[in-house]
C-alpha cells in the first residue's frame, strides 16, 4: 500500500474509531508532533508529550469533531494545519520572561524589516534560523550546501549570532516566535497563496507562470513565507520521521474512545450460518 493510501485511510478510520487507524495515527504522527514542540517550546519530553495526550483528547473527543476540521486530502497540507494546532495550544503555556534576553527576541515588524529585499533563498535561511534551526538542520529542511545557507546569514551576524552560534534545533525565544508565527497566519491577504497551491509548487506541479509569481510575493509577505517555510519543516520532518513502537504507542491509545471490534464467530458457529 503507498504512503498516499495509508494516509487517506488513517483520518477516516479514526473518525470512525477504528484501533488500527489511531494506532497508525499515534505512531505515526506522534514523533514528528513531539519534535517540534521541542524546537518552539524548549520543553523537555514530559512536558512536550503531555501536551500531545492533551492533543489526542481534544481531537478525538464529541465525534472527532475538531480532527474533522483539519485537512484530509493530503497530508503535507495535514501535517501543517497539525503543526499549527500545536504551536497555538502550546503558545498559552510560554512565559515571555524565558525567552532569551540576549539577543533580542524580533518582532514581526523588525523582522519584515531585516528579511527586506533578501532573495528568496536567504529570506527561507533566515526565517528557520530565528525559528530554532541548527545551520546543519537548515542546509537539511532547505536540501542546500552549507555555501548558500551562508550567504543568507551575513545580516544576522551583527543582532544574532547567539541564533548562529547554537548547535541543536531550539529556539532562543519560544514566546514571542510562537506569536511571531500566530501573527503571520492570521495575515493572509487576498494575493496570498493557498497552502494547496503552495504544495503543488513543492510537487513540481505548477508552472513558471504561477511558480514566479508565488515566490516573487513571499519575499514581501510573512505570512506566505510562515506558510512556506512550515510546509518545508513538516517535509523534511516527515523524511526522518521514525514510528513509535507500540509499548509507546499503547497507553496512548488508552486515551481514545475507540470503537469495539465484534469477535469473530468460531468455525462451528460459522459452519450452522450464524
Amino acid at each position: 500500500m503507498s504512503k498516499l493510501m495509508i494516509f487517506q485511510k488513517i483520518l477516516p478510520g479514526c473518525e470512525e474509531g477504528s484501533p488500527e487507524a489511531w494506532r497508525a495515527f499515534l505512531g505515526f504522527y506522534g514523533p514528528m508532533a513531539t519534535e517540534i514542540l521541542g524546537v518552539y517550546t524548549q520543553w523537555d519530553a514530559d512536558e512536550r508529550l503531555a501536551l500531545w495526550r492533551e492533543c489526542i483528547g481534544e481531537l478525538s473527543a464529541n465525534d472527532c469533531a475538531e480532527l474533522k476540521k483539519l485537512p484530509h486530502q493530503s497530508e503535507r497540507e495535514f501535517l501543517v494545519a497539525m503543526r499549527a494546532h500545536l504551536q497555538d495550544r502550546a503558545a498559552p503555556r510560554l512565559e515571555a520572561r524565558k525567552d532569551a534576553a540576549e539577543p533580542p527576541a524580533p518582532a514581526s515588524e523588525s523582522l519584515t524589516t531585516l528579511l527586506s529585499g533578501l532573495p528568496v533563498i536567504h529570506q527561507e535561511v533566515v526565517f528557520l534560523t530565528l525559528a530554532g534551526y541548527s545551520q546543519k538542520t537548515v542546509e537539511n529542511i532547505l536540501r542546500t550546501t552549507p555555501s548558500v545557507a551562508g550567504e543568507g546569514l551575513s545580516r544576522l551576524r551583527s543582532a544574532y549570532a547567539g541564533a548562529l552560534e547554537r548547535p541543536e534545533d531550539r529556539c532562543l525565544w519560544p514566546s514571542a516566535w510562537i506569536g511571531i508565527c500566530g501573527e503571520a497566519r492570521a495575515g493572509a491577504g487576498k494575493d496570498c497563496a493557498t497552502l494547496r497551491q503552495l504544495v503543488r509548487v513543492l510537487d513540481g506541479q505548477a508552472s513558471w507562470y504561477d511558480k514566479s509569481p508565488a515566490e516573487d510575493h513571499r519575499t514581501r509577505c510573512l505570512h506566505c513565507l510562515e506558510l512556506w517555510t512550515s510546509l518545508l519543516e513538516v517535509v523534511a520532518w516527515d523524511r526522518t520521521r521514525q514510528p513509535w513502537p507500540d509499548e509507546k504507542v499503547e497507553p496512548l491509545l488508552a486515551l481514545i474512545p475507540i470503537r469495539k471490534e465484534k469477535a469473530k464467530p468460531s468455525l462451528f458457529a460459522r459452519m450452522l450460518g450464524r
